[in-house]
């Protein structure tokens, strides 16, 4: 039997916020109803088995990059069994490329590195995985980077890879603990360091194999540990729409080291921010389907949720009204691809509820982004919707 939650249950948090639609807070099904049926059987063997890892990618903009999100998810869904391990997987030290950092990563920048994100249009790099490249050019540039679950606990690895474009980069990192042994693949563009004990920090600083045109491109970063359990990975841009992630020349490559069981979709709010007669529904609907194609050629059984956007402001004067037609787009796709579909939108209130949210310390002033507060209510909010589908899913194959 899984155990109760913490945090507040549904019934809870709709006496504490009324003007949310609880009743809308469901994982639904346009295609098949077997959406989530390949996934939540891997996970039964991990929680009841111990055996395997399962591996979340939320992949998003500045709603994931920030980090709150992503992380109370990650937490929360550690709680589905108390020997659940969970790791912090892939990310990308975003202080390197000199944006927000999320507040459970400490990364300390040495030296000069300048940002290179796939949501700047002016902006073209070789992209991988993570859709954000770290360039220095300086041979005495390094950095230290630990990541937290929580205060004071920082997640230990055996495992540490570094993401990096081969081709631009001719330093070479040297890391601190040492690792025990070194495997570099020189095609996808990862570097694997492999260590005896358990880790909770690394510093990185380089040698120069070419004084006079020294380089090193950082493409993203992910922990390991060899146990068993449950890997929530987050790739979130500023800014980032559909179409950015499909400028990324590696992402599938490097993609395949990751893995993917699971893609919680959260691309929308700036694909639609737009004027209604600039909008393309239809367009977006046709890249985030090569969006699924990419995933899916990293894992065929991968499975998908399709988060709808959040209620927004169009410059902060007019509700946003594109996010109807991004709703619409996201039930075909959870047709087309067997798919599960939340309906963020229509939980938080629907249209115009952005300025409730705000009121309440929920929402921003731009009215298109959360507070930490209400970053957290939005992934409680979807982990119930979770929670409710795999306990369905538990007790039909309950003996």
């Amino acid at each position: 039997m899984l155990p109760l939650m913490a945090q507040d249950d549904l019934g809870s948090l709709a006496l504490k916020y009324p003007f949310l639609d609880t009743s809308a807070n469901h994982l639904q099904f346009y295609g098949s109803e077997q959406g989530m049926a390949k996934f939540y059987e891997k996970l039964d063997r991990v929680i009841f088995e111990q055996e395997g890892k399962i591996n979340i990618i939320h992949v998003g903009g500045s709603h994931v990059q920030g980090g709150t999100l992503s992380h109370t998810l990650r937490r929360q869904l550690g709680q589905l069994a108390p020997s659940l391990n969970v790791e912090r997987g892939f990310f990308f030290p975003y202080k390197l490329a000199n944006t927000n950092t999320p507040s459970n990563l400490y990364v300390k920048k040495i030296g000069t590195w300048e940002g290179c994100r796939n949501s700047v249009s002016r902006n073209n790099c070789p992209w991988g995985f993570s859709g954000i490249d770290a360039i220095t050019r300086d041979v005495d540039a390094g950095f230290e980077l630990q990541s937290f679950s929580e205060r004071g606990k920082a997640y230990g690895f055996t495992e540490l890879r570094l993401f990096e474009h081969v081709a631009s980069s001719n330093m070479e990192p040297i890391g601190t603990p040492s690792p025990d042994s070194v495997f570099v693949d020189t095609t996808v563009g990862i570097r694997f360091w492999f260590f005896n004990e358990v880790q909770e920090s690394i510093s990185i600083h380089f040698t120069a194999k070419d004084d006079a045109n020294p380089q090193y491109t950082l493409q993203g970063v992910q922990m390991l540990r060899e146990e068993p359990g449950l890997v929530y990975h987050s790739l979130g841009v500023n800014g980032a729409s559909t179409y950015s992630f499909l400028r990324s020349e590696n992402f599938v490559e490097q993609g395949r080291y990751v893995g993917a069981d699971l893609v919680i979709f959260g691309l929308g709010i700036n694909d639609a921010y737009l004027p209604a007669d600039e909008w393309d529904p239809e367009k977006y609907k046709v890249r985030y389907d090569t969006l699924v194609s990419w995933f899916r050629e990293i894992n065929p059984d991968c499975q998908f949720i399709f988060m709808t956007n959040n209620d927004s402001y169009y410059k902060r004067r007019s509700p946003n009204k594109n996010a109807l037609d991004v709703q619409e787009v996201m039930k075909e796709l959870s047709k087309d691809h067997d798919a599960a579909y939340w309906d963020l939108f229509e939980v938080m209130g629907g249209l115009n509820s952005i300025s409730i949210w705000q009121e309440q310390g929920l929402a921003s002033s731009d009215k298109i982004h959360f507070t930490n507060k209400g970053y957290r209510l939005n992934a409680t909010l979807l982990f119930w919707a979770f929670w409710e589908d795999y306990e369905t899913h538990v007790q039909s194959i309950a003996p």
